[in-house]
């Protein structure tokens, strides 16, 4: 019989300060494969994000907060009372990472800088995540996934054709940092396991953003040229008689010629205005008229069939309902069901990284706000009579409704 492998980061602690999605989410990602976070919050009001987008009065936390705050323990401390320092370091005693994403200089007024941390703690990895860096002339700034886009450039790329910019209305920047977050804290755990060190790991959603347009900044820095994959080749959406499709005419020799086959229509590349690729995009309103009108001839699947069988990229425009109901998402088991003591059921979406020998995994629901409180303080050796006695004081909260008012 073969022995059951424990999951690749059992054993890890995590001392978690950071909240709302950039930190949260690193830490999910790690707790997800076995390491222990405790989620340090505030009084009352908890992590930020558990008030936000609430939209139903059976779940007191937000949706936001619920999907990326599973599998962790919740301790509420006051941070303003001196004494919950003295917790705080009881847990760093036992801690491999510590993650916050505080704005500069906060941290050490908090008395959780890195040089004293290092110093006391020789082996513990300092995970900052922060919005433009720790240095710089902007690092008192907050940083906000929307707001980083605006000034990394992303939001001015992302430009329609009357030149208005647009954001993106999926945070990528705070997922993308928290993945970047993830890989240098496990870089870090690497590294220590030879020199029995730890060390500082910061990622900045400033730096994401530059890293995530590193072809477009490397293209620009060559040739001052901008590169736009959808307004520069024959890519968009186009309605169908029941739906949309999205046509992606890249890595062919003439993507349009491609489509005119699938279609089973006289080739438009032999219209003098469309001959070229570069014509193609000058005259894209009277080009997307001509498609849309063909498109609309057959169903999403009569057109995703054609345009595959000539080997043209495409793929059906699906809503959130479709996407959750469709076979290849259901084979890759990408919805988890958990019972949360206040919600009851609820699905939330898997972490995306497969491992065979972490192929089962048990995940708990997100935290109530201090659900843990009193057994992470048992652990660390407080009487029952202790506990209650801080909790009276207002130091450490048992569970409870955050309070958003």
């Amino acid at each position: 019989m073969t022995a059951t492998r424990s999951l690749p980061l059992a054993g890890i602690r995590i001392l978690d300060f950071s909240q709302v999605q950039f930190g949260p989410m690193a830490t999910q990602i790690l707790a997800d494969f076995g390491a222990e976070v405790t989620k340090v919050e505030r009084p009352k009001l908890g992590d930020i994000s558990r008030s936000i987008d609430v939209r139903s009065s059976g779940i007191e936390d937000s949706a936001s907060f619920l999907a990326v705050n599973r599998n962790k323990r919740s301790l509420v401390l006051d941070m303003k009372d001196p004494r919950a320092m003295g917790i705080v370091h009881q847990l760093l005693e036992k801690t491999d990472v510590i993650v916050m994403n505080f704005r500069a200089g906060v941290a050490e007024r908090m008395g959780l800088g890195y040089d004293s941390l290092q110093e006391k703690y020789p082996g513990l990895i300092y995970a900052s995540g922060t919005g433009f860096g720790e240095t710089g002339p902007m690092k008192n700034m907050g940083g906000q996934d929307m707001a980083i886009q605006s000034f990394s450039g992303s939001t001015w790329h992302n430009r329609d054709g009357a030149g208005r910019p647009g954001i993106f209305p999926i945070p990528f920047i705070d997922f993308g940092a928290g993945m970047a977050l993830v890989q240098g804290i496990l870089m870090a755990l690497i590294e220590r396991s030879s020199s029995g060190k730890g060390q500082r790991v910061d990622v900045s959603l400033l730096d994401t953003s530059l890293f995530a347009q590193m072809n477009e900044y490397t293209q620009w820095m060559m040739r001052r040229f901008e590169i736009n994959w959808e307004r520069d080749n024959l890519v968009g959406s186009f309605k169908t008689s029941d739906g949309w499709v999205n046509i992606v005419g890249l890595f062919r020799p003439d993507p349009l010629e491609a489509v005119c086959d699938a279609l089973g229509i006289d080739s438009l590349t032999n219209r003098p205005e469309y001959a070229t690729s570069k014509l193609q995009m000058q005259n894209r309103e009277s080009l997307w008229s001509i498609l849309d009108n063909e498109l609309s001839k057959f169903t999403t699947d009569e057109a995703v069939q054609r345009l595959s069988a000539s080997g043209v990229l495409c793929a059906p425009v699906l809503d959130y309902d479709e996407v959750l109901a469709h076979p290849q998402v259901i084979n890759n088991d990408m919805i988890r069901t958990v019972n949360h003591p206040m919600a009851g059921t609820i699905k939330v979406i898997d972490n995306p990284i497969r491992m065979s020998a972490a192929a089962s995994r048990d995940y708990s629901p997100a935290p109530l706000l201090g659900q843990h409180s009193e057994e992470i303080l048992t652990e660390l050796g407080y009487s029952s009579s202790a506990i209650e006695e801080l909790r009276t004081e207002g130091l450490v909260s048992s569970p409870s409704r955050p309070s958003f008012a």
